[in-house]
């Protein structure tokens, strides 16, 4: 699904699945992206983080859109502050993203994903890098920002499917017997993007290969709330 049909679903159905060949990244980009990054150099695990097995890297970058033309620079802060279920301010490893060109591409592509007419003339882009080998996330929740973007790098194992539930299955905050809006395993090269507000998202776990390690190299970014800019 191409980027134009790709934000025309978004507008209609406050969700849309995509991959990267289809929003133009190049045939390589996946490969060269995950030797670049999804490695010991880049990931680590942090203490309190969950699941307890995740590694992860982080960046934050600032945008400004002037018509369709997109300015790109690093934000000055990476801090996580009461997130995820974990109190306090969290500093995880920082990868500069725009030092490199084809990452760079990478985020202009996404940001253009978001409807025109829901772009904010300037804010910030989360881009997290998460390696998991056992469970994905912990429960279904928010991230609490205006778009989430999961792109699937690489993927050993099965189960690790991702569920959207709509917000009304989810009164003051339990779950009632209600189908998700969309149900499925992102393989890699897979782009799932959703309004956060519209739903309450997670993953299933991970299952290894008879003899093997699983795991699943993926990105989760964030377009932000204004206020998150504002405050960090």
């Amino acid at each position: 699904m191409s980027a134009a049909h790709v934000r025309a679903q978004l507008s209609a159905h406050s969700y849309a699945l995509t991959d990267d060949r289809s929003i133009g990244l190049p045939p390589k980009f996946r490969e060269n992206f995950s030797q670049t990054y999804f490695n010991e150099h880049t990931l680590r695990h942090d203490e309190g983080d969950m699941p307890v097995d995740r590694q992860r890297a982080r960046d934050v970058i600032r945008y400004q859109w002037h018509g369709d033309k997109l300015t790109l620079t690093e934000h000055d802060s990476i801090t996580i502050t009461n997130r995820a279920g974990i109190p306090g301010k969290r500093e995880h490893a920082r990868v500069e993203l725009l030092e490199d060109q084809q990452a760079k591409e990478l985020v202009r592509a996404l940001l253009s994903l978001v409807p025109r007419e829901r772009r904010q003339v300037e804010g910030t882009f989360g881009v997290n890098l998460f390696r998991t080998f056992t469970n994905v996330v912990t429960s279904p929740h928010h991230d609490h920002e205006e778009f989430v973007i999961i792109y699937v790098l690489d993927r050993i194992g099965s189960g690790a499917e991702t569920h959207l539930y709509p917000v009304d299955s989810y009164p003051d905050g339990k779950p009632v017997s209600t189908e998700p809006a969309l149900s499925l395993r992102l393989d890699p090269g897979d782009i799932l993007i959703f309004e956060d507000k519209r739903f309450q998202h997670d993953t299933s776990p991970l299952l290894p290969p008879h003899g093997e390690q699983a795991r699943r190299d993926a990105l989760i970014c964030t377009v932000d709330y204004r206020q998150t800019y504002l405050a960090s």
